[in-house]
């Protein structure tokens, strides 16, 4: 674990914490914006027991709540345009 924290460092500047919480926050956002999943579902998708702990990690590494980032970019906006 240590070998690969320090690559991860030397290679992309991020721990590797960040590097994970990264692709979960891209992860959560492809399906925010293509499914029409409640984000109950989704979060437990991504491994979270509690709708939200995934809200809050949503909100501090997106800066915006999940729903918000539906209603604002994603597929429910899209929905309405139509």
């Amino acid at each position: 674990p240590k070998a690969l924290g320090k690559l991860a460092k030397k290679h992309f500047q991020k721990t590797l914490t960040d590097l994970i919480a990264e692709r979960i926050v891209v992860e959560a956002k492809r399906e925010l914006y293509l499914t029409g999943k409640p984000v109950k579902s989704i979060a437990y998708e991504l491994g979270f027991t509690e709708e939200y702990h995934f809200s809050r990690f949503f909100k501090n590494h997106a800066e915006v709540s999940p729903q918000q980032y539906r209603k604002t970019v994603g597929f429910a906006r899209q929905a309405a345009l139509n």
